[in-house]
């Protein structure tokens, strides 16, 4: 289920209220609007596949790079933003800050196959709800997915 740290630093922003509703975050009764963006079909297809099982999804769309990543944004403003780091041109952790300061109100997960410490602590900094390891924390993605989905009005 991925190494202490990540369980530590991952319980740490859940405690920032990555479920808590709120004003600062959006009920999901028309079902849960996901986009994700990664650079790789085949992740992305993983990724889609194991999303597309949980109930309360609406819609699940896709995005390899971060202006494709960025018109997602702003044409289907989803609730929840699978966000790879290493993408073609730009990085993942411009589309977070993009995202951030244009106030967005998706849950985003940042998803690498890199997992170091600074590198969980910089998205953390830059307002990402997440940060799962694509090898060791996959299956996490569609736990925090179904969390919301099934998250009562």
């Amino acid at each position: 289920m991925g190494s202490a740290p990540a369980r530590r630093h991952n319980a740490a922003m859940k405690r920032r209220g990555a479920f808590e509703s709120g004003p600062e975050r959006k009920k999901f009764s028309g079902g849960l609007q996901v986009a994700v963006v990664d650079d790789s079909a085949l992740m992305r297809e993983h990724v889609i596949d194991s999303l597309s099982t949980v109930n309360g999804v609406a819609e699940i769309r896709q995005a390899a790079d971060v202006p494709a990543g960025l018109r997602l944004l702003e044409t289907r403003k989803p609730d929840l933003l699978v966000l790879d780091i290493e993408l073609p041109g730009q990085s993942g952790l411009d589309l977070l800050k993009i995202a951030r300061q244009r106030d967005y109100d998706a849950v985003i997960i940042m998803f690498s196959i890199h997992d170091h410490p600074a590198l969980r602590q910089k998205c953390a900094e830059l307002g990402a709800d997440f940060f799962f390891h694509k090898l060791s924390e996959f299956d996490r993605v569609a736990e925090v997915c179904r969390e919301l989905a099934e998250r009562p009005d």
